[in-house]
């Protein structure tokens, strides 16, 4: 295996060189599990090519603003939630993107059912943040392990499976199919879903769904499914951590959120253009605390030559966006949490500090199709969750103080090991803004 240490070697490789370095590794557990259909993991082939090419349809930076309503209804429900129980902030949190996708891939409607699909997307989860763990699993390295009975001793591959195959399964497909009895019915509600269902059938001149069709309408907006939840929440809580360990950052955001959009009504998308240190805070969280720390692995198609190194085909390549985001080359004591360094001396984003994003969401034919959905919806949380609350580290449950640290879980998509948990109206009149909000959070919005 090759990691990646430079930028440069990246680019030159992963994309200038991307028609080689764009398939996947097979990977074992994933076909035990019931992974091996997700977009993210599939092999560079027509297949892939086919579920990309719809994906990138319906999360294109056009289609992302159809989503802002329902992203801002949930970030409003997710303010109400705090406000009530600022306890559960954490998973309030947690919750905010899957019931977003859950809307928009699905259609999913009222608070109710929102929240058992929430509950579904957290079962299906849980497997893949472990799955995803570099050298989690023997049976990686050696495949004939994944015979073994989970009773033996070596079976540890297939024990795991029987404990989460289910779950994965369940979350792809029964959303979807949910979707198709309401075509059927003909009371589907709009949807990514009902969108791909409709769209295949009126190319079979109104016939149904083939089996490969439908295998990649489901797979489609599963993917969808299941990209908006742990690597959205993942960016949202470590942006959180980075406000609350640095109060002089979370005061200058709030100074220019009272400047842009003032005190008697709470933020929307039409003032994220306007905010540049908000948006200079995403940058430096994605940069600060990656939720990938490690690249997801590249499988090399044919023998090929870089800097005279032979790297022969089958060579699996991954790249160290860690050490990426904190080469000192780039960026100035990278260990501190620093917005400013990407604005400019007129105030802007600077368009010479090498953007933190291109690194942290992949490069090459596998960056990750849905990073915008990921940043709209990152960015317009911090809008609302800065402008209505002051947020600290806060005390645990016997009352000791919490020490927060910059620390990350060591899972392949990463999350921080510690959290506020102090989260507070910064005003009477901000705290009437989101009690304002209850009624339309009470109805399902």
């Amino acid at each position: 295996m090759i990691v990646l240490g430079s930028v440069q070697a990246a680019v030159e490789l992963l994309e200038n060189r991307s028609q080689i370095y764009s398939s996947r590794p097979i990977s074992v557990i994933a076909q035990l599990v019931s992974w091996d259909w997700l977009l993210s993991l599939l092999p560079y082939n027509a297949v892939w090519r086919s579920q990309r090419r719809f994906f990138v349809e319906h999360f294109s930076k056009t289609m992302i603003q159809e989503y802002h309503p329902i992203m801002l209804q949930e970030c409003h429900r997710l303010l109400v939630g705090c406000l009530a129980d600022p306890s559960r902030g954490r998973q309030h949190l947690r919750n905010l993107p899957s019931a977003v996708i859950a809307r928009i891939a699905y259609g999913v409607q009222g608070a109710t059912s929102i929240k058992e699909k929430v509950a579904l997307a957290e079962g299906g989860m849980a497997s893949i943040r472990q799955m995803l763990v570099p050298g989690a699993f023997l049976a990686e390295l050696i495949p004939a392990l994944r015979y073994i009975p989970a009773w033996l001793p070596g079976g540890s591959a297939r024990k795991f499976a029987q404990t989460h195959k289910k779950a994965v399964i369940r979350m792809r497909d029964q959303p979807f199919y949910e979707v198709v009895d309401a075509i059927n019915a003909g009371s589907s509600v709009p949807s990514i879903a009902s969108s791909l269902v409709m769209h295949m059938q009126e190319e079979n001149d109104g016939r149904e769904l083939t089996a490969d069709q439908e295998a990649t309408a489901r797979d489609v907006v599963g993917a969808a499914y299941i990209g908006a939840v742990d690597t959205t929440s993942g960016l949202m809580e470590f942006l959180i951590l980075a406000i609350a360990m640095h109060p002089g950052v979370q005061s200058k955001a709030q100074t220019e959120l009272d400047r842009v959009v003032g005190h008697s009504r709470l933020p929307g998308f039409r003032d994220l253009e306007d905010l540049t240190y908000l948006k200079a805070i995403v940058m430096e969280t994605v940069r600060w605390l990656p939720v990938a720390p490690l690249g997801a692995p590249r499988l090399l198609e044919r023998d090929d030559v870089y800097k005279g190194y032979h790297i022969p085909k089958g060579t699996v390549v991954s790249y160290n966006a860690w050490a990426m985001l904190r080469d000192p080359q780039d960026y100035e004591d990278p260990e501190k949490f620093v917005p400013e360094r990407f604005i400019g001396v007129n105030g802007m984003i600077d368009p010479l500090i090498r953007d933190p994003i291109s690194i942290a969401f992949g490069f090459g034919r596998r960056a990750c199709p849905g990073v915008s959905f990921a940043l709209s919806l990152t960015t317009i949380f911090a809008a609302l969750t800065l402008h209505a609350f002051d947020i600290e580290a806060g005390v645990d449950e016997v009352g000791d103080p919490v020490v927060l640290k910059a620390e990350q879980t060591g899972e392949g998509i990463s999350c921080p090991t510690t959290f506020p948990r102090s989260i507070k109206p910064r005003s009477a009149r901000t705290e009437g803004l989101v009690h304002d909000l209850i009624p339309g959070c009470d109805e399902g919005i």
